[in-house]
């Protein structure tokens, strides 16, 4: 009987750990490129580029990510502007339609930061894995921040 219960106890642990470890699987780290010959000192101002032809609920989450984006850039010494920006910052978010959820979730976030002037990408930073985008979870707001994190590079 002793031996039963240890049985079923490795197993129970063996089924967790497994869980766990294909839940941590899926949320990968930030990634993050950028041209070394940008001199990212002197980009000081930036504007959100139009999120146009996406449907109202992707809408919904583009203004909650320029809202969290703006926080946290403000804070890294960055000014929004409509006249003349630095950088023009564009969001490209991979959406998969749950039904489990009744929602929206993204599969990544990726934010692209260009030079206003030439269009030239300078950098990228993705946010890859499940991000839940209802408005009573913090997924969004981390990936967000977590991808802004790296921005701009030192």
């Amino acid at each position: 009987m002793n031996v039963f219960k240890t049985d079923a106890r490795s197993g129970i642990i063996f089924i967790a750990l497994l869980t766990a470890m294909i839940i941590l699987g899926g949320c990968s780290s930030v990634k993050y490129i950028y041209d070394p010959g940008t001199d990212f000192s002197g980009l000081k101002s930036y504007a959100w580029t139009s999120a146009s032809g996406l449907g109202r609920q992707q809408s919904l989450v583009v203004a909650n990510v320029q809202f969290v984006g703006d926080q946290v850039l403000g804070k890294k010494g960055f000014n929004k502007t409509s006249e003349n920006p630095d950088l023009l910052i564009s969001i490209d978010p991979e959406y998969e339609i749950s039904t489990y959820n009744d929602g929206y979730q993204l599969q990544s976030l990726t934010l692209n930061i260009y030079r206003r002037e030439s269009k030239a990408p300078i950098w990228r930073g993705t946010a890859p894995g499940y991000i839940n985008t209802h408005a009573d979870s913090s997924d969004l707001q981390n990936a967000v921040r977590d991808v802004l994190a790296k921005f701009p590079p030192k």
